[in-house]
């Protein structure tokens, strides 16, 4: 904002003392330079671009929010904080900022006068380039809702336009993220929760590089767009958003955050396939408890392709009549389980014994009641196949347990999945 920097300049030119110009949050926007040195809390202020929670708290108490002309802030040790005066910005009776002039030598009356002038010019440039920001982000926004096919649009064109337009950097790499809020007993997200994991998002975005993460908030969940030099550096991210959400939810009893991370593109415009693959990861994570919380697209082996054949369709009727019957029989938990760590370590009953932390001899016993139960025989590849395809698809489906229903014609089985198991 080359025309605010300038009103600054010429302000601390006309009352010969340094300036700083702060938008509503308190958020350093400008400065002049300051030939004399600076208090504690400037130095931050114009460092940090944010001034410290407990000085914007000691602000707020003396009544800077709701000041008409100016106000006499006086000095605070505590802060190691000069004494100031706080000229408020507005435009149209709306505050849009501050100007801030050190008081030590008390400034004159004749001074103020100036620079309650100068509030006037700062309230409509402030005025002008919020309007042209709140335009910007409707146009960034509307790109990103093309891109991931919210809106209709070609997504291609969406992603060449948020990097043509400056709005996303140009880079090698980038990958869509989806984060939401997760209960444990399954409940749906209040909105005191989503929004504090949309202050989590923001904050990482603010956090990295300029125009390297682009956010897009819903009811539902909260989308970001990553741009980085190398797929580390994206993983990078996508921990760094975790981390930056479970600090978020840890005073929120049986919530947390569940993260699918969609794989890199070379282009922003490919940027529409990575977040329908962050969206699988996601479904799969809020299905299949037994995944991590951050569910990669990339680390999901064999679910991805899984994902991809049943997208869209009743998970639970494509189960196997042999796993059905495994989870129905008395017993059937253990059975599974059991099956489940020997199909998992490549039938090496070594192993899945150790895994189960049964004798070798109890895990063949095990292993001869599925067989008889599932009528299938272990030592065949394509039993093996679907049963382990079947264990898949019960986990995608939210591991439902069968309930007998009805009879159906040739000895099949109408069931009704229950609650999933968390």
């Amino acid at each position: 904002m080359t025309d605010l920097q300038g009103l600054v300049d010429a302000l601390a030119a006309t009352i010969g003392g340094p300036v700083e110009v702060d938008d509503r949050r308190f958020r350093a926007i400008a400065h002049s330079s300051h030939p004399d040195g600076i208090d504690a809390v400037r130095l931050r202020s114009i460092l940090q671009r944010e001034t410290p929670p407990a000085v914007t708290t000691w602000l707020e108490s003396l009544g800077v929010c709701d000041v008409s002309d100016c106000l006499r802030v006086p000095a605070n040790p505590t802060f190691s904080m000069a004494s100031r005066v706080c000229v408020p910005i507005r435009f149209d009776e709306t505050l849009l900022g501050y100007i801030w002039l050190i008081d030590e030598p008390e400034l004159s009356a004749r001074r103020l006068e100036t620079a309650c002038g100068y509030a006037d010019e700062l309230g409509a440039v402030l005025y002008r380039a919020r309007r042209l920001e709140h335009e910007e982000r409707e146009r960034e926004q509307a790109l990103v809702r093309e891109l991931v096919g919210s809106d209709a649009g070609d997504p291609r064109s969406a992603g060449d336009a948020l990097v043509g337009g400056g709005y996303l950097a140009l880079a090698p790499f980038y990958a869509a993220l989806v984060l939401v809020p997760e209960h444990e007993d399954g409940r749906p997200a209040p909105d005191p929760i989503h929004v504090r994991l949309a202050a989590a998002t923001e904050g990482v975005r603010r956090g990295l590089a300029p125009r390297h993460m682009l956010v897009l908030a819903t009811r539902e969940q909260e989308l970001a767009l990553l741009a980085g030099e190398t797929p580390d550096e994206l993983e990078q991210g996508a921990r760094t958003l975790m981390d930056a959400a479970r600090a978020a939810l840890r005073d929120c009893p049986g919530w947390s955050p569940l993260l699918g991370v969609g794989g890199a593109r070379t282009a922003a415009g490919e940027l529409g396939g990575s977040h329908t693959e962050a969206q699988h990861a996601l479904h799969l994570g809020l299905r299949t408890p037994e995944l991590d919380r951050l569910v990669r697209w990339d680390a999901i082996g064999a679910y991805r392709t899984i994902a991809r054949l049943v997208e869209g369709r009743d998970v639970s009727a494509t189960l196997p009549a042999s796993l059905v019957r495994l989870l129905e029989c008395p017993g059937g938990d253990a059975l599974v389980d059991t099956l489940e760590a020997y199909l998992e370590h490549a039938g090496d009953a070594r192993a899945a014994a150790a895994a189960l932390f049964l004798h070798r001899s109890s895990l063949y016993q095990r292993l001869r009641r599925i067989e008889e139960v599932a009528g299938v025989d272990l030592r065949r590849g394509d039993d093996r196949l679907d049963l382990h395809l079947g264990l898949r698809l019960w986990h995608i489906s939210g591991r439902p347990t069968p309930r007998p229903v009805t009879a159906e014609p040739q000895g099949g089985v109408r069931w009704i999945p229950s609650a999933p198991r968390r």
